[in-house]
């Protein structure tokens, strides 16, 4: 599983970056670490346009999604 940490950014960078990520390897699973609830909605949005299942958790402050 490899970690994407967008916290702190502003979307679309986030996208763009799980969007590259995607790109060079489909098949991998990723855990995207987010700090803004927006971005969950916006990964979580275009990870399942792109057939990808996303499991979302808060882990204290920040948010923990799943891409697979």
């Amino acid at each position: 599983m490899k970690e994407l940490d967008v916290r702190g950014l502003s979307c679309p960078e986030p996208v763009l970056i799980l969007q590259d990520a995607l790109k060079e390897n489909r098949n991998e699973t990723y855990k995207v670490l987010a700090s803004e609830a927006h971005v969950v909605k916006n990964i979580t949005h275009f990870a399942n346009s792109q057939g990808k299942k996303t499991s979302v958790k808060e882990v204290g402050l920040d948010f923990e999604i799943i891409v697979e």
